[in-house]
């Protein structure tokens, strides 16, 4: 018994030590893509081989991530309208966009136990119109960002991306136009922008992901949308790993 009961116990070690080889740990901020791995890549401990990852909403089941290679190009996309809401002008403003593009250079760190990911890039929103106030007004039909650096956060319920400019404060910029709108005139956003995660394949930008953005210097803007990315290079669905 005593024999049977060490001869368990030793082929389950060996079993944890090989399953460990090469695993990325599943609390870890990385950005990964979906992929069966190779005996040199890392993948997650967590998931196995399934089609489930393949797709952009309702992924379920077990499924494989692998790390992405050192500055992959993301592309992003929405999956939900795109709101930019400032609630505290002299009316309520309130801008709506029909897609949301760009692009994203990324890459996965590990500095002694910490992982996390890097980057820089842009977002495009184009198709915008005023929504509120209702009076004739025009605005921007695109607003695009300047170039911002990227980089991964870590809470405990959560993960965020938070998004800075490269240079300066300013994050994008916008006119409103209409001789009767109450909130007509140009406009400069600056501060930071977060994002965090929802599912495997999405994030969101809204008022409770710790954004800390304003206009008129003190006016906060919230911009609020779900979206997803896919590696340029083949088009593999990106993950972001969840606590």
């Amino acid at each position: 018994m005593r024999r049977s009961l060490l001869g368990l116990l030793t082929v389950a070690m060996f079993a944890v030590m090989f399953s460990s080889f090469g695993v990325v740990s599943a609390a870890a901020s990385t950005t990964e893509e979906c992929k069966i791995p190779t005996e040199e890549e890392e993948f997650t401990s967590r998931h196995f081989s399934d089609e489930n990852c393949e797709k952009e909403s309702g992924a379920e089941g077990k499924y494989h991530t692998t790390l992405i290679p050192g500055d992959s190009i993301l592309r992003t996309t929405k999956t939900s309208p795109i709101v930019l809401r400032a609630e505290k002008l002299a009316k309520p403003l309130e801008i709506a966009c029909e897609e949301y593009g760009g692009t994203k250079t990324v890459s996965n760190y590990k500095e002694e136990e910490k992982r996390g990911f890097k980057g820089e890039g842009s977002i495009e929103l184009s198709g915008c119109v005023v929504q509120e106030p209702t009076v004739r007004r025009t605005v921007s039909s695109t607003i695009d960002t300047v170039q911002l650096e990227l980089a991964s956060e870590d809470l405990k319920e959560v993960q965020r991306t938070l998004f800075v400019p490269k240079e300066g404060t300013k994050i994008a910029s916008f006119t409103i136009e209409g001789g009767e709108c109450p909130v007509a005139g140009s406009y400069t956003i600056e501060g930071k922008l977060r994002s965090q995660t929802v599912t495997i394949h999405t994030e969101e930008f809204g008022a409770k992901t710790g954004s800390e953005m304003f206009i008129s210097k003190e006016i906060p803007i919230y911009w609020e949308w779900i979206y997803h990315e896919v590696t340029k290079a083949n088009g593999k669905q990106i993950v972001r790993e969840l606590p």
